[in-house]
């Protein structure tokens, strides 16, 4: 979720006039093929280490080597400058953000470390050309975290659900926006204050060079995406035990508010454009407005009408400007949306070699046209309404769900290949001559065995810990060595 870029000044812009106003907004993304990048995020739960345990306490944000403490000690890092080549000084690599006085997030030249409601530590990357870069970026990252923590005795996992924490065991980062969140969350959705504090995911932004791109591109990322979400599926528990489902995350996302998520079927219809989809966007319900550095409470409020009429903000009328539109579009989560990039959203965090093979996956589903096309038409068409039924099957039965009469594996191996094909086309290829397609390998390993990650740590949990979870934090913490996924290598492009 977006936070506020501490070296901006706190300017909304001029009011529109009509929504009118807001049609160019998502044309003004467009950009040739040549400049297409590709941005990674990922989320992860923070713990206080105590080997042995079965549930070791979640990191809370405030306190001695809490959250916030935390991002205090990656802001003053020394280790963490770059230079400023016009000066010939150097700077510090992050700026603190504040809200009401408190740190909650980084932000760095082109990157962030920003915070979940529920104090989920996300790296926002920065926009690359290739996912060897980006695999250089989430190591540099994860080494950062490293360094910090380990003497501050914190780790960190990388898991879809939070596997033994109760909601109230986690702390609610004090967050002007999530405070409106929270309140208004459980009036829409059972499960929207586990969405908030309880989920973690690795997600992937790509670009567009027209109208026809991002119909194309959207369309094929929504189609596949319960096949992604059983491929990255690995939230196998609850509170302690197995949850009888293999992505709890996904079980969360289908009831935490049916208006802002899942799959519009918009998207699927004819005469899907930038239009239309603002149309979807403008009848999700608001959360807040942003004023003075302020999240200011109008949720459920509609954003046409604040256009029109504006709302009411202390006392004082208030207009719609263009970026009051850019807060509300963070506030909308399908599985895949539209900002000035188009997000990706339905893969459960997992292990670090995971989260460079989500943005490989759709780098080559979206950024080759006969790969698009393959992926698109891997679905056979399917709606919104069954994209979502395929959803609730495979958060518990992974590649056994069901899908025109067929387990969905197949389709799943079958979209991977996909990828690697596409990967391969474009070929950028490290200084190996190994392209892209290297990281799909643990997707490919997970397809050879026909198990989801979840259910190999269920086995794990099963016959191996004998029934306990003590082992899983080091199974799935970001810090051992064997977890490293080094590819600092030197970038070959294709002609």
């Amino acid at each position: 979720m977006t936070t506020v870029n501490p070296t901006e000044r706190d300017d909304p812009g001029e009011p529109l006039r009509s929504v009118d106003d807001l049609v160019g907004f998502f044309a003004s993304a467009e950009k040739p093929r040549e400049k297409f990048r590709v941005g990674t995020e990922h989320e992860k739960f923070g713990f206080v280490r105590h080997p042995g345990l079965e549930a070791q306490p979640p990191l809370q944000f405030d306190g001695v080597n809490g959250i916030e403490d935390i991002l205090r000690a990656i802001a003053s890092d020394p280790g963490e400058v770059k230079p400023a080549p016009a000066s010939g000084t150097s700077k510090l690599a992050w700026v603190p953000a504040y809200d009401r006085g408190r740190i909650i997030a980084l932000f760095g030249d082109n990157a962030s470390i920003t915070l979940e409601p529920g104090g989920q530590l996300e790296l926002s990357g920065e926009p690359l050309f290739t996912i060897h870069e980006t695999c250089k970026e989430t190591n540099a990252h994860l080494n950062l975290l490293r360094r910090i923590c380990l003497p501050r005795n914190v780790g960190f996992i990388g898991m879809g659900f939070h596997p033994t924490a109760t909601y109230d065991e986690i702390p609610l980062v004090p967050k002007s926006r999530y405070t409106i969140m929270a309140r208004y969350m459980p009036t829409v959705g059972k499960r929207g204050l586990d969405m908030m504090k309880r989920t973690a995911t690795v997600q992937a932004n790509y670009d567009w060079s027209s109208e026809a791109d991002m119909v194309a591109s959207y369309r094929a990322a929504l189609a596949v995406a319960p096949l992604v979400a059983a491929l990255f599926a690995s939230s196998p528990f609850y509170e302690g035990k197995p949850s009888g489902a293999l992505s709890e995350r996904q079980q969360v996302w289908a009831d935490t508010d049916p208006r802002r998520a899942g799959f519009p079927q918009v998207v699927f219809d004819d005469g899907f454009g930038y239009e239309r989809y603002l149309n979807w966007v403008l009848d999700v319900p608001m959360y807040f407005v942003r004023r003075d550095g302020f999240h200011h409470d109008v949720a459920g409020a509609s954003f046409r009408d604040f256009v029109k009429d504006g709302l009411l903000i202390n006392g004082e009328r208030v207009r719609a400007t263009e970026r009051d539109f850019a807060d509300h579009l963070t506030t909308t989560f399908p599985e895949v949306r539209v900002k000035k990039v188009l997000e990706v959203r339905s893969a459960d965090c997992g292990a670090w070699s995971r989260i460079c093979a989500l943005p490989a996956l759709y780098k080559g589903l979206l950024y080759d046209d006969d790969a698009r096309a393959a992926a698109f038409a891997l679905m056979d068409g399917a709606s919104g309404v069954e994209l979502a039924a395929l959803r609730k099957d495979l958060a518990v039965r992974g590649y056994q769900a069901v899908f025109r009469g067929e387990p969905i594996l197949g389709r799943c191996a079958e979209l991977v290949d996909i990828a690697r094909a596409g990967l391969a086309r474009i070929g950028a290829k490290n200084w190996r001559g190994e392209d892209e397609g290297r990281y799909l390998r643990p997707l490919q390993g997970s397809l050879d065995e026909g198990r989801t990650f979840a259910e190999r740590l269920l086995d794990h949990y099963r016959n191996d810990w004998h029934g306990s979870l003590a082992p899983l934090w080091e199974e799935v913490e970001f810090w051992p060595d064997e977890n490293v996924n080094v590819d600092a290598d030197p970038v070959t492009l294709p002609d």
